[in-house]
């Protein structure tokens, strides 16, 4: 354990989470503490890659420029974007830090994107290219968020997960904190001064990379795969299959949570205060139902709760469709923090099963012979990957639910979600797996 009164704290020489006297003598403190520390990174960082889907909503309003429905949307999109093709860069470069050095660079990055928004916020006139250039650097946002889950190293392998989840929904609730202060800065000053919602990051990115520094620890560093990333990962059907099933749940959720007040003030002509609160409150509802996705394939199977989430999100989307049609704002409304609320739901869940879909192949690899350490850093590094597919389809979801034509995207999302729905159940939901299946092809696995 390191020495907490260290002005830089060293690595840990000896840290063994699975020994119960070390746990209990001060290891689960140690763990603790890096876990909320790393969350409050991960919270600063959503929080900083969603101000964009507040900030349009602001812009006609503003003294800066006012871009259209396309304009708009494309600075909504472009730091999800941004963030899911910077994210395997980032962790690439950064693959010999350790969690607390991690932890200070990946939020001290966060400076520049706020500051730039800052400063391009207060030019009038600045052109749509200039605004999209510093939408994109808020994808910091989304490295430092993916850091946040790497502070689960420090718990016992029983409590892993716990912890992951612990981190994620403490940097969910940064774009629900944004979105707060959007809310507070159309009521007390109706959106005549916007600039400080991205300025109000500016201590908040001190306070998390401060306190990384000084009251984080960082532990050895894993080598191969699990860090450059397992061979072989583009021919394994099963990255692709629950790649999809990634998009469709977290990439939704993601998505729609920060396109919903766009579409209710661009489609429906919604005040931006009524707008942001519908978009605050599908956010919070949808922010809670991560973790009880994940608590829910615990204890019924990570495939069913999934199934229940991708026919429910069919079924809404189809109910919003409808809707749009007939222009029933209030439907709309209420059925979109529903599948927001079911895209939660399933993220937890497919949080669940892609380990363990990985772990079953890692076991089956043990038992023809190979390598346990290999087998088991080649199923971390794969659901790595699998997750890092969620941020294009966090930015594909909302500029489908942005789109000048909503009814061809509900559609087709209706359509998408339908075949997710199928490839679950006939995948991973079924009660045994099918006869003359080997390990290389889609075999249920009995994962119920």
């Amino acid at each position: 354990m390191t020495n907490p009164a260290a002005p830089l704290r060293p690595k840990a020489e000896r840290w063994d989470a699975e020994d119960p006297g070390f746990w209990e003598r001060g290891g689960r403190h140690v763990a603790r503490r890096n876990l909320l520390l790393a969350a409050l990174g991960g919270h600063v960082g959503t929080s900083v890659r969603s101000m964009w889907a507040v900030l349009v909503l602001f812009l006609p309003a503003g003294d800066g420029p006012a871009p259209g429905p396309g304009g708009m949307s494309l600075l909504l999109v472009t730091p999800l974007v941004a963030g899911a093709v910077l994210r395997p860069v980032a962790e690439r470069a950064l693959g010999r830090l350790a969690g607390r050095d991690r932890t200070v660079v990946t939020t001290a990055a966060l400076t520049l994107p706020v500051l730039a928004a800052v400063y391009v916020l207060q030019q009038p006139g600045a052109p749509l290219w200039l605004l999209a250039v510093v939408a994109a650097t808020a994808g910091a946002g989304d490295v430092a968020a993916a850091s946040a889950t790497g502070a689960a190293a420090f718990f016992p392998r029983r409590a892993q997960d716990r912890a992951a989840a612990v981190a994620t929904a403490g940097a969910d609730l940064g774009a629900a904190v944004v979105q707060t202060a959007g809310v507070v800065a159309a009521v007390t000053a109706g959106g005549s001064s916007f600039a400080w919602i991205a300025a109000v990051h500016v201590p908040l990115v001190a306070l998390a990379a401060g306190g990384a520094a000084l009251r984080m620890d960082n532990l050895p560093v894993a080598r191969g795969a699990a860090v450059r990333g397992p061979r072989g990962a583009s021919r394994d059907p099963h990255v692709w299959g629950l790649s999809l099933l990634s998009v469709a749940t977290a990439g939704s959720f993601t998505g729609y949570g920060l396109a919903f007040g766009l579409v209710l003030g661009g489609g429906f002509n919604s005040s931006v205060p009524t707008a942001l609160m519908c978009a605050l409150l599908a956010t919070l509802l949808g922010t809670a139902a991560r973790p009880c996705g994940g608590l829910l394939a615990g204890r019924w199977g990570g495939a069913r709760i999934t199934l229940v989430s991708l026919v429910g999100m069919a079924a809404g989307t189809a109910v919003l469709a409808a809707a749009a049609a007939r222009g029933a704002v209030e439907v709309f409304a209420a059925v979109f923090t529903a599948v927001v609320v079911l895209a939660g739901l399933g993220a937890g869940a497919v949080g669940v099963l892609v380990p363990a879909v990985f772990a079953a192949r890692a076991g089956a690899s043990i038992l023809a012979g190979r390598d346990a350490a290999t087998a088991f850093a080649t199923a971390r590094g794969r659901s790595a990957g699998v997750a890092r597919c969620a941020g294009l389809g966090g930015g594909a979801a909302a500029l489908s639910a942005t789109a000048l034509s909503p009814l061809p995207a509900l559609w087709g999302l209706f359509a998408f979600y339908g075949a997710c729905a199928v490839l679950t159940y006939t995948t991973y939901a079924r009660r045994a797996p099918a006869r003359g299946r080997g390990t290389r092809g889609l075999a249920p696995y009995g994962l119920r």
